[in-house]
């Protein structure tokens, strides 16, 4: 009678490999959703906008503190 093999797949609590591949995409768009959700909630903040939306590439500079002409 042949003997069978026991394998394990690799896990940490109920999250396998295979799970996190099938929900990747998913917290992909919910992270990217939340994150925009935040800087538009902080773009009043004068913080966040100098910090932070100031500092965007390409649309930076519609956050950028105006200079003040004496």
């Amino acid at each position: 009678m042949p003997v069978s093999k026991i394998v394990s797949n690799p896990h940490f609590g109920i999250f396998s490999p295979e799970k996190l591949i099938k929900v990747a995409p998913n917290l992909a768009t919910w992270g990217v959703a939340a994150g925009s959700a935040v800087l538009l909630f902080g773009s009043d903040v004068p913080l966040v906008k100098n910090d932070i939306l100031s500092k965007i590439p390409i649309v930076g500079s519609y956050w950028a503190p105006k200079e003040e002409s004496e």
